[in-house]
């Protein structure tokens, strides 16, 4: 069975399951680094936030062999469940700033790579990347061992009236209740190398790159300025400056490693420096 007929059998099954009072519509959904998937909204009338489920995915269990009704049993499960928690924070909770700052992230994208990804977001460049804002809409959000929330928008930015160091200054002490960024030393066979990552794994390890007091004890501990190479979005890799290679050649380690993650986990093709000005830069 082709996708789209696929897609209009799984509709009505659900249609029939769901009643009158439901809507379903069919929307592209844009994550980072220009992945995308077919989604499915299910919106209850009086609901004002609404779950997606990945369509595509739907497809490939389709393709497994699983049929179209314990597909939408599934979708439905699934719907049940995240609308749960969705339905705990309002639209009116969402644009009191007060009511959901404790529950405020951040995710680095590469700036470049993601024009329309951001185009209706709030978000803070930070050299070549972007610092985009989230809601962890999640009800136990604070013993959740990772964040699923809604991003920030520019207008619900508007509607809050606040300055965006008071916002910034909340998310760094959010991030630091939640999060423990430390400096490891990994030994592979006679090789040892050093990463900065969160080692409770709540946020991107590469958010390091912003927290001015974890590369000071990064480049207290090495002893020395150093290079930082985006490993992915999840850990940054250390090089001291007197056992560097030559930037360039950081960089095509960089490309050439990247060619090997998913999308979703690039961060860069840069390599970052921090030295006697005590702040990351891009190097070279």
């Amino acid at each position: 069975m082709e996708k789209n007929k696929f897609i209009e059998e799984l509709f009505y099954e659900l249609s029939c399951q769901l009643g009158k009072e439901f809507e379903m519509k069919q929307k592209r959904v844009w994550k980072n680094n220009g992945v995308s998937y077919e989604g499915l909204v299910i919106e209850k009338l009086e609901e004002e936030l609404s779950p997606v489920v990945s369509l595509d995915r739907c497809y490939e269990d389709f393709q497994a062999g699983i049929s179209v009704q314990e597909i939408s049993e599934q979708v439905l499960k699934e719907y049940r469940r995240t609308a749960g928690n969705i339905s705990l924070l309002s639209q009116q909770d969402i644009w009191s700033y007060e009511r959901i700052k404790d529950r405020l992230y951040v995710e680095m994208v590469n700036k470049e790579w993601n024009e329309q990804y951001l185009e209706h977001k709030y978000y803070v460049p930070f050299l070549d990347l972007a610092v985009v804002y989230y809601i962890d809409t999640q009800p136990d959000y604070k013993e959740a061992q990772s964040h699923r929330g809604t991003a920030v928008t520019k207008d619900i930015f508007k509607i809050w009236s606040v300055e965006p160091e008071v916002i910034w200054k909340q998310v760094l002490e959010n991030m630091g209740k939640e999060s423990l960024f430390l400096m490891l030393i990994v030994t592979e066979e006679e090789n040892s190398l050093m990463t900065l990552e969160d080692v409770l794994q709540k946020n991107q390890g590469a958010l390091a790159l912003l927290q001015k007091s974890v590369l000071d004890e990064a480049k207290k501990k090495i002893g020395e300025s150093f290079y930082m190479l985006p490993v992915s979005i999840f850990e940054l890799m250390i090089v001291p400056e007197s056992q560097a290679d030559e930037v360039e050649e950081m960089k095509k380690a960089i490309i050439e490693s990247n060619k090997e993650l998913p999308a979703e986990y690039l961060l860069s093709n840069s390599v970052y420096y921090y030295g006697d000005k005590g702040e990351a830069e891009i190097a070279g």
